[in-house]
């Protein structure tokens, strides 16, 4: 099978690309009409505007991962490709803290992920018995040297002497977990929306700690300063210190590499090998 990954440059079509060997990454800096799909049977889709100021990539958002994301779908479709893989994202929910499950809607407030679930809806539409659709929507995506939270949670674990105990639990998966993930869609042909996550919730407190643990640095963890944090409303506070999960009924866990190695390979020179 001959499988094209789109975001030759991206953070997860590099991982992608490490685990589906055979499978070639090409740009989508032009959009659709840039995309060869010659003798390509399935496509991977990654590409996206992402972690963008939204006041000064409005247009993008919309145009990158909602107009151009349905027109490639269309061009697979009409080139003979049998499977699109999309990866989306849990911002399609639109919730910041609690539970997601099965009946929980979609209800969108960043343009990231209004974008991205126009696209979905469209796409999913023209699933038929020669073309089948998937769309990921992972959680918080983490691996060596990822851009986003995980970078600040990094810096701080590295940095600070002490850091707040918090009893939070979040939905979170190492990078190379979605790719096999990934190549496990590929290889079943599954179809439909697939919520991929770490087998095990994360708490951010033990994460900061086995960071810390991981390079030999020792680092307090304060249940005061977790009250504190705890308590500010913010949204930067919401988003390191408040739940935000996947109900793992209708969730598809993966551990192909456990938390304790994700966060060693995360830390440690040993990272450059995966």
């Amino acid at each position: 099978m001959s499988t094209i990954i789109t975001g030759k440059n991206g953070y997860i079509a590099s991982h992608l690309k490490a685990v589906i060997k055979d499978a070639r990454c090409v740009s989508f800096r032009n959009g659709a009409d840039g995309v060869d799909l010659t003798d390509a049977d399935a496509l991977i889709h990654c590409a996206a505007i992402v972690h963008k100021k939204e006041k000064d990539y409005a247009d993008f958002y919309d145009r990158v991962n909602h107009i151009e994301t349905v027109k490639l779908a269309k061009k697979a479709k009409e080139n003979g490709v049998s499977h699109f893989v999309f990866m989306s994202t849990m911002s399609v929910y639109g919730v910041k803290c609690g539970v997601i499950d099965k009946n929980t809607p979609c209800n969108p407030i960043s343009l990231y992920g209004k974008s991205k679930l126009s696209a979905e809806n469209e796409i999913l539409a023209m699933e038929d018995e020669n073309f089948t659709v998937t769309v990921l929507r992972p959680p918080m995506v983490y691996g060596p040297d990822c851009p986003g939270n995980f970078a600040l949670l990094k810096r701080l674990a590295l940095a600070i002497p002490i850091f707040p105990k918090v009893a939070n639990k979040r939905s979170m998966i190492y990078v190379i977990n979605l790719a096999y993930a990934v190549k496990m869609v590929l290889d079943d042909k599954t179809s439909g929306i697939i919520l991929p996550m770490d087998k095990e919730y994360v708490n951010t407190s033990d994460m900061v700690k086995k960071i810390s643990d991981a390079v030999g640095k020792k680092i307090i963890l304060s249940n005061f300063m977790g009250k504190i944090a705890a308590s500010i409303p913010l949204g930067i506070f919401q988003k390191v210190f408040g739940s935000l999960y996947y109900d793992k009924a209708g969730a598809m866990l993966c551990d192909s590499v456990s938390f304790d190695e994700a966060i060693r390979l995360c830390v440690t020179d040993d990272a450059k090998q995966v």
